[in-house]
């Protein structure tokens, strides 16, 4: 090999490094974010097993979407805006013995294990409870149709007519 060759190849070398380089650093990035979103996912997960990640805020936003949804299908009305008040958070659920005997009962909370690595046996937890919604929508001033919003909203989300409240645009 002469002298020129060998010149050639480093310099050609030089060149396809910082190629060679970024095409790495963008490999490293693109393993990174696929294995930042896998990790993701599993947090979610372990979300809905873990009250304390349970979010209010998250179901509330929920059920005003679902509310305007249904709204929307009611004929003459356009243009809903929800708001839904909770009355606290999720509630956990506990596996309970009930016994009655005459005039007596009884309720004890079941436990696994025991002494001191004696739990409550977790059965699920509860919704927050809906206290209150309203709704802002054209035609929600025509009695008609803000009763026939307010009885669909009762039965869809189980809240007395009373704790509901339809006003027009």
């Amino acid at each position: 090999m002469s002298e020129n060759e060998t010149k050639k190849q480093k310099s050609n070398l030089k060149l396809l490094l910082p190629a060679i380089a970024a095409i790495v650093g963008i490999g490293l990035l693109l393993i990174g974010n696929f294995w930042g979103k896998n990790e993701k996912k599993e947090s979610e997960n372990t979300a809905l097993d873990d009250p304390t990640h349970m979010d209010a805020d998250a179901f509330a936003d929920s059920v005003e979407k679902k509310i305007t949804e249904i709204c929307r299908s009611v004929a003459g009305v356009e243009n809903v805006h929800a708001a839904v008040t909770l009355g606290g958070g999720y509630r956990a659920i506990y596996a309970s013995d009930s016994q009655s005997s005459g005039t007596s009962y009884r309720n004890e909370t079941v436990l696994t294990g025991n002494g001191s690595s004696e739990k409550a046996i977790l059965i699920g937890y509860q919704n927050p409870e809906i206290v209150g919604i309203g709704i802002v929508c054209s035609g929600g001033n025509d009695p008609t149709v803000r009763q026939a919003i307010i009885s669909l909203v009762s039965a869809a989300f189980n809240v007395s007519t009373n704790k509901i409240y339809v006003a027009g645009t």
